[in-house]
C-alpha cells in the first residue's frame, strides 16, 4: 500500500510538471505590439509579464487560479485605467486561447514565439 501511494504521488507530480510546461514561453498575438512571457516552475506558473518596446510599457498579471490546461489572471493598465480578467486555455503546444473580460472584452489566439 505504501509503495502504491508513493508511486501515485510521483505520477501526479510528473503529470502536473509537464502540464505547467505547456504555458511556458514567449507568446505573441497577431496585430499586437505586446509579447507575453510566462515563467513556470516544476509545479506552477510563477509569473506573467506583458511588454511592448513600441509602447514603452510593461504590465504584470496577477495569477488567480490555474489548472493543468487553464489559468485565470487579472491585470490593471495604468495608461488607460482598464481592469481586465484574462482566462487562458491551452489549445495545443503552440497555441493558447486568451479571453479578456472586464473593461475590454475579446477572445484572441496567442502563438508561441519561435526563435529559429
Amino acid at each position: 500500500m505504501k509503495k502504491l501511494l508513493i508511486t501515485l504521488s510521483l505520477f501526479f507530480t510528473i503529470l502536473t510538471s509537464s502540464a505547467q510546461k505547456s504555458f511556458e514561453g514567449v507568446w505573441v498575438t497577431p496585430g499586437s505590439t505586446y509579447e507575453t512571457v510566462i515563467l513556470v516552475s516544476d509545479y506552477e506558473v510563477l509569473q506573467i509579464i506583458n511588454y511592448s518596446f513600441k509602447e514603452h510599457a510593461q504590465l504584470e498579471e496577477k495569477i488567480l487560479t490555474q489548472t493543468d490546461t487553464t489559468m485565470t489572471t487579472k491585470i490593471y493598465n495604468q495608461k488607460n485605467g482598464y481592469k481586465i480578467l484574462m482566462s487562458y486555455t491551452v489549445i495545443d503546444e503552440n497555441k493558447l486561447e486568451c479571453k479578456f473580460t472586464g473593461d475590454y472584452n475579446e477572445t484572441l489566439i496567442m502563438n508561441r514565439k519561435n526563435y529559429k
